[in-house]
């Protein structure tokens, strides 16, 4: 962690897809949509408080995801 933050391996700008207002359960995926939401919430924390800049995704379509990323991209 120190060499990264060192040698600024790593953007400080990240994309941060929020959820989608579900959680659906599988075999590799065993939390609830409550939890998700906690996951998420301390992702952001982490990141900000590292001194990361949150380029939000909004829920959407993934196509849409997408496009927004792809156009974000572009304008850099």
């Amino acid at each position: 962690m120190e060499r990264i933050e060192r040698e600024n391996i790593y953007q400080r700008q990240v994309f941060f897809l929020e959820n989608l207002g579900f959680c659906q359960p599988t075999e590799a995926r065993k939390i609830t949509f409550e939890e998700s939401l906690l996951f998420e919430k301390i992702h952001a924390e982490i990141y900000t408080s590292l001194g990361y800049h949150l380029i939000k995704v909004a829920p959407e379509a993934i196509s849409q995801r997408v496009h927004r990323i792809m156009t974000w991209m572009r304008s850099c």
